[in-house]
């Protein structure tokens, strides 16, 4: 009888630690995940002053890259003209048409380069609105766990 009682009471003394570490766990869970909830806010945060950035300097490397592709294209004019007036000219023509060519080269390269850099921006900011909507899932699944 003494035994069966002991058994009892280890049993119900086990079950009640039990229970009690898992409230405990519970309390912890919760705490580590609105830890996580806080950091993915702040990386949150972190990428929408990235994008506005980025978006905020976009108009003006746009505007950059159109002009040095007007330029490049008035270059390219220019050394052609030269080029026209090299063929039936002296020496000072062809030197003349060589250095619009060397020109019109150089302005295209800058037309290219700030296209790229427009380009370059426009891709930053569909990877940072996927990277911003994943965040704002991460959080949502978390909040929906959590509560």
């Amino acid at each position: 009888m003494k035994k069966i009682l002991l058994i009892a009471l280890i049993i119900g003394l086990g079950a009640a630690c039990k229970a009690s570490g898992q409230n405990d766990s519970t309390k912890k869970d919760t705490a580590k995940i609105n830890n996580q909830i806080a950091k993915l806010n702040k990386k949150l945060n972190d990428l929408q002053d990235e994008l506005t950035k980025v978006q905020n300097r976009l108009p003006e490397e746009q505007s950059a890259a159109d002009e040095a592709a007007s330029n490049s294209n008035k270059a390219q004019e220019k050394s052609r003209r030269q080029a026209a007036s090299a063929v039936g000219g002296d020496a000072g023509d062809t030197r003349k048409a060589a250095k619009a060519a060397k020109k019109a080269a150089n302005e295209t390269g800058d037309a290219e380069y700030a296209a790229g850099k427009v380009e370059k921006d426009q891709k930053k900011i569909r990877e940072i609105n996927k990277d911003i909507e994943k965040t704002k899932e991460k959080i949502t699944k978390m909040q929906q766990d959590n509560g």
